[in-house]
């Protein structure tokens, strides 16, 4: 299992950029309110590095905020179920006022914590979800923030 998991980090490595923070919205990234409070968390930096936006956008280009037609209201109401019906996922707040959700996420094999924050914004007649997922350990997330952002936009639908 251990040389399994050892090709695996070196496969990842080789594809994903040397950055664990990533965002649909490079340039104006969700912020962690909740998750920055945690114990976990204290000492850490919790802002969005300015220098992961050039690496971020070459190896992601996918990643945009999710354009959706319903009012944000409805728009953060579908996102926060979404948020919890993500396996492995602990949503930490959910705050309808400021339509933000803050999550921790457990990845499955070695159980790391990852810090998620969703933020529902309107966009034109209807809203945009932006997401950010943070990894709590390394310098590299092998992919996996990037990966995890997609998968909640598959959960959270158009």
């Amino acid at each position: 299992m251990k040389k399994l998991l050892a090709v695996f980090a070196l496969l990842a490595a080789a594809c994903a950029p040397r950055i664990n923070d990533i965002t649909t919205t490079p340039d104006d990234p969700p912020s962690f309110r909740r998750a920055a409070l945690l114990p976990e968390n204290r000492g850490r930096d919790m802002t969005y590095a300015i220098s992961n936006i050039g690496p971020q956008r070459k190896a992601y280009p996918d990643l945009k905020p999710l354009a959706r037609a319903d009012a944000p209201e409805a728009a953060y109401e579908a996102a926060l179920a979404a948020a919890r019906r993500m396996p492995r996922w602990s949503v930490l707040a959910a705050d309808a006022a400021a339509r933000v959700i803050e999550a921790v996420a457990t990845t499955g094999a070695l159980r790391f914590k990852d810090d998620v924050v969703i933020e529902v914004r309107p966009n034109g007649t209807g809203s945009a979800v932006h997401v950010r997922s943070k990894s709590r350990v390394g310098r590299s997330d092998f992919g996996a923030n990037a990966e995890r952002i997609r998968a909640y936009f598959a959960e959270l639908g158009p």
